[in-house]
């Protein structure tokens, strides 16, 4: 019999608390409350090492790392205690950012890793997510059956091999990390033909120096002091102090936000980086201390895999998200090799990026359902061969609005082969050298954003909403009444309930996409078009919510 899937978008997540029931009882307070137990995430690590043994053999290697939650310590113990249950060595490599594990595994060599961790999600919560022999995040057929696994064992219809208690050496995986990042910057040298500790960075960032915000997570204590030592002065704004996640990172902006000066004035905000910008204005009486187009501010989430920038205006800030760093990278990587791009993005992605890609050449564009696994597996030269054979950096890029963006990273002790990761200190890194490199160069302008606007049914009955039924057909109904045109639906692999409508206005693209997030309890109405359809957005998306909200708000 199957059972429910214990798994979401991007792994398992639900809020850490203590639980007095048995192990299926357990399996069900995580699917249908969201709590996150010692007990359910013991079984979780029992299933996760049955498939490992059964997919790789006798005792296989398994890392584990986590990030900075209280209620980390107790779960990684139970997590361990599963995957020895199963037979699995295992080995600690402390607190790191989620491409810690990447890096971590290729440079041991493990057979999987495990980061035990909610990514942007408040610190209450947390979870952990698989990654493979290959480094990366694990797909849902490999998540359905450690799901079916973990039903069975509570089922007993499952008997687990020899306990393994052996319990290896912890090792240094920060340090590990710290390490692939200084090669990246060598490889993004070697892209954007710019030395790193070479660059006068006056005009792309906002005198004094880059403020960072790390979500108090684990680029905390040293990433400021890396970018200051390499030649970019740099100023971590979270305190360590701090929850994980609270008032600050990526994880509480949108990739359309805009702040105008006088209400930073006024009303000083909660959220960490915004607070030491108005600081910065209040110290200079009020007057603007950067140039348009100067960045002042950068944040990650608290796990580290994605980052968003913020610009300077005329009168305010922009957030600068990742199809805008996506469209520097590739702008400023042609400055010195005429090369053609493969590039997938996201069905939340800006319209506007896919449709003006033409401009710089003959570029592949992929559209993929939302996850960077998923920008990861459309880059992939074949499901089976996941590892890119290349003397230099591959030209692949896959990109999320919401900050994550995956690039392509050698492989420890492989001279030509490249895997593919989201990191945001890469994605960050990256970023700056762009537009650095376009600053002082030649280029095509940037791509003409399109209109685009993202809103959150929360919380809601995810259940009424699987992208087919009744309600998606009202959603049509709607959505066509509103652009006077035929929408048709699109399907996407890795997105199930997904309601995909797609079509043109004036000749012109128009998106509208509803699906059921996989860490939370809510359900998101995205409306995208080109830039040049002359329609009013917000009245369709009024439209939606009230409809969708009857029916699906809890």
């Amino acid at each position: 019999m199957t059972r429910p899937r214990l798994h979401g978008t991007d792994g398992i997540r639900g809020k850490v608390a203590q639980f007095s029931g048995d192990d299926e009882a357990a399996l069900f307070a995580l699917i249908e409350q969201r709590i996150l137990s010692k007990r359910s995430m013991r079984i979780i690590g029992e299933a996760t090492g049955l498939y490992l043994s059964s997919d790789i053999g006798d005792s296989p290697l398994v890392l584990i790392g986590w990030d900075r939650r209280d209620g980390n310590p107790e779960l990684v113990d139970a997590l361990q205690s599963g995957l020895g249950a199963a037979g699995c060595r295992t080995m600690r490599i402390g607190e790191v950012p989620t491409p810690g594990i990447h890096h971590a595994v290729l440079a041991c060599a493990a057979d999987a890793g495990m980061m035990v961790t909610a990514s942007h999600n408040p610190a209450t919560d947390s979870g952990v997510k698989l990654f493979d022999a290959g480094g990366y995040k694990s797909m849902p057929e490999t998540e359905d059956e450690i799901s079916q696994l973990a039903w069975d064992l509570v089922d007993g219809t499952r008997a687990a091999p020899q306990e393994n208690t052996e319990l290896l050496d912890e090792i240094d995986g920060l340090s590990l990390y710290r390490n692939a990042i200084q090669s990246r910057i060598t490889e993004l040298e070697s892209l954007f033909s710019t030395k790193f500790d070479s660059i006068d960075w006056k005009g792309t960032i906002a005198f004094p120096g880059l403020l960072l915000d790390c979500s108090g997570g684990a680029g905390v204590t040293w990433l400021a002091d890396l970018l200051t030592d390499e030649g970019l002065a740099s100023i971590e704004v979270s305190s360590r102090l701090d929850p994980i996640n609270q008032n600050c990172g990526a994880g509480d902006f949108s990739p359309t936000q805009r702040w105008n000066i006088n209400d930073l004035l006024m009303q000083p905000p909660s959220h960490r980086l915004l607070w030491s910008i108005a600081q910065r204005l209040e110290q200079n009486d009020g007057v603007v201390p950067w140039e348009s187009g100067e960045i002042v501010g950068a944040a990650l989430d608290g796990d580290g895999d994605r980052c968003l920038l913020i610009e300077g205006t005329d009168d305010g800030l922009k957030i600068v998200d990742g199809d805008r760093m996506c469209d520097d990278i590739i702008r400023a990587s042609m400055v010195n090799h005429a090369s053609e791009w493969k590039m997938a993005s996201s069905i939340e992605s800006d319209l506007g990026l896919t449709a003006d890609l033409g401009r710089l050449g003959n570029h592949q564009s992929i559209v993929t359902a939302v996850g960077d696994r998923w920008l990861s597996a459309a880059l992939w030269p074949t499901s089976q061969n996941r590892w890119i054979d290349s003397d230099e950096i591959p030209l692949l890029i896959g990109t999320e609005d919401s900050g994550h963006l995956v690039m392509p990273r050698r492989i420890p002790h492989q001279s030509r082969m490249w895997g593919l990761v989201g990191d945001g200190v890469a994605t960050l890194i990256a970023s700056l050298m762009a537009r650095h490199v376009i600053r002082h160069s030649d280029v095509e302008p940037r791509f003409a954003g399109g209109w685009k606007k993202r809103v959150s049914i929360k919380p809601s009955i995810r259940e009424r909403w699987d992208g087919r039924n009744e309600l998606a057909d009202l959603v049509q109904r709607i959505s066509e009444d509103w652009c006077e045109s035929t929408l048709q639906r699109v399907t996407v692999e890795g997105e199930p309930a997904l309601l995909l409508l797609s079509g043109e206005i004036d000749g012109l693209p128009i998106s509208i996409a509803i699906r059921n997030s996989g860490t939370e309890a809510k359900t998101a109405v995205s409306i995208r078009f080109a830039k040049g359809i002359e329609a009013d957005g917000e009245v369709l998306m009024e439209r939606l919510i009230e409809n969708l909200s009857e029916h699906l708000m809890l």
